[in-house]
């Protein structure tokens, strides 16, 4: 239907807007067992659990994010990235509703699964389909906005378990866990604008829906210069990699491509990993708990002290869109890792003194290292492995990491309490060890993608490839391309790039 055919700023909008609503539920998910763990009514519900069975409920949430991205791995390639979005967001639904009607921990144990496996497999569509529509001059600041809506996410939640902290009713809890309901709603109501990506479209052969929906994305007629090197690109692309095959277990995992699938599958895990190894998600999950565990606030206290914690971690998260394409992700990554090992380091030093003096200092460095995690790592961990990956196999390279990442948050998540209560603050001494090693592990081994197409990320790893990439300077370079020269090199490539199998589609097209 016409109407739903957005062209140009409105339809990039509305990839924004869906995949932002997306995340934002991801991030309401991860803030909202952490404001409701502290009410009485709920710790009722599921019993009064232990240290390890709190664990347990709220990281098996991650388990079931895993599984869905093992889903997206075997199935995601064959039903295209709008199509996953959708489904994704009914099976959030389905396990939201379960999860509000719940009377004992065992059935919100097993709906935290099922409601996981929806936010697993959104998580491995939602960046893709923004690394292959968004326009490739600001493709880093554009995610930005995806990322940066994951925090507000977890600010929404915090906030709102603290409006039904004191309600004298099962509404203390179930009210929060039913909002995850309208989120996916709203992204449901979004996806007939959507359109489904070029790249996808046209390694499934259907070269004349791909042009269609370049042209709708640039705003170009069918015939534009732009609009036809594009597409040759993207062609150009897809015959290095052919293979009328689908890709299998094997291909994923090995360098005896063109392509070098298994270093790319182990760089794109790098940033994921990050993600969770900095322990963010030792306080994301738990900073309303450890306030109240751990430094002797009182629960209203506790959630009021979070709520501002992750207001302001949603406020730092904006500035990336100013500076990722102009630093780079390498430069913005090394940054920001190098200042959440600082602060992890200053954290645990203060809570291995009992005063209140270093209470209070703990609780200023946890609020600046959500906001040195959120300056580079998080805006990065989210696109990096989509961007990287080959075509061919994009889709299960992107699961593999975002496998690796919940499986990861499921090990943080879960030691956390245990750690917490076995050795207190020293717990935080592992983050700050890991978030330094990150430095020289993105110096030596990460490439820049800032400013390049996907195509030309392609031809680094075709043209050089070793295993410390970082250390070929032009791999390091960061590319500040204009809207004006993306748009010459689409011309370009259209008018010097001809002849062989690419221009027998593109006249076929024609």
């Amino acid at each position: 239907m016409k109407f739903l055919e957005l062209r140009g700023k409105s339809l990039i909008a509305v990839i924004l807007m869906t995949s932002g609503l997306d995340f934002l539920l991801f991030g309401y998910d991860q803030g909202l067992f952490g404001g409701i763990l502290g009410g009485q009514r709920f710790k009722d519900t599921l019993g009064n659990p232990s240290p390890t069975m709190t664990g347990l409920v709220t990281a098996i949430y991650d388990i079931g994010c895993a599984l869905g991205a093992v889903f997206a791995f075997v199935f995601g390639e064959k039903i295209g990235r709008k199509r996953s979005i959708i489904l994704a967001n009914l099976i959030v639904i389905v396990g939201a509703a379960i999860q509000t009607a719940s009377f004992e921990y065992w059935q919100m144990f097993v709906s935290r699964i099922i409601g996981g496996v929806g936010v697993g497999l959104s998580t491995v569509a939602v960046p893709i389909l923004q690394s292959e529509t968004l326009p490739a001059h600001n493709r880093g600041a554009l995610l930005v906005v995806q990322s940066a809506l994951i925090i507000v996410g977890v600010a929404v939640a915090s906030w709102l378990c603290f409006a039904t902290l004191y309600a004298d009713s099962s509404l203390q809890w179930r009210f929060p866990v039913a909002c995850q309901i309208l989120f996916s709603m709203i992204v449901l109501c979004l996806c007939p604008f959507l359109c489904e990506t070029p790249r996808w479209l046209a390694q499934r052969g259907k070269i004349v829906e791909a042009k269609h929906t370049i042209s709708r994305l640039l705003d170009k007629p069918l015939d534009d210069p732009e609009v036809v090197g594009q597409l040759r690109e993207i062609l150009a692309s897809i015959e290095a990699e052919t293979n009328e095959e689908e890709p299998t277990w094997s291909e994923v995992f090995s360098n005896a491509t063109k392509t070098r699938n298994l270093h790319r599958v182990i760089l794109g895990m790098g940033p994921y990993m990050m993600n969770q190894w900095s322990g963010i998600n030792a306080l994301c999950y738990y900073l309303a708990y450890i306030f109240q565990q751990y430094l002797g606030y009182s629960p209203s206290m506790s959630l009021i002290l979070a709520s501002v914690a992750f207001s302001q971690y949603s406020l730092c998260s904006f500035p990336p869109y100013f500076y990722i394409d102009k630093i780079g992700r390498r430069w913005s990554v090394m940054g920001s890792s190098a200042g959440c090992a600082v602060c992890m380091a200053v954290i645990a030093g203060c809570l291995a003194v009992n005063s209140f003096a270093s209470a209070a200092a703990a609780v200023a460095f946890m609020f600046i290292y959500l906001d040195c995690f959120t300056l580079g790592i998080l805006p990065v961990s989210w696109s990096y492995s989509a961007e990287i990956q080959p075509l061919r196999v994009r889709n299960k390279a992107t699961a593999v990491g975002v496998f690796s990442h919940w499986m990861s948050n499921f090990i943080v998540v879960m030691v956390t309490p245990i750690g917490l209560d076995a050795i207190q603050g020293h717990y935080f001494w592992v983050w700050a060890i890991v978030c330094a090693s990150f430095v020289p592990l993105t110096y030596f081994f990460g490439v820049e993608t800032s400013g390049r197409t996907l195509e030309q990320i392609d031809a680094m790893f075709y043209e050089q490839p070793r295993i410390c990439m970082g250390l070929n300077a032009e791999n390091r370079r960061v590319v500040r391309a204009s809207k004006s020269d993306e748009e010459e090199r689409y011309r370009n490539f259209a008018s010097e790039n001809k002849g062989g199998v690419v221009e027998e589609k593109v006249l076929q097209v024609d």
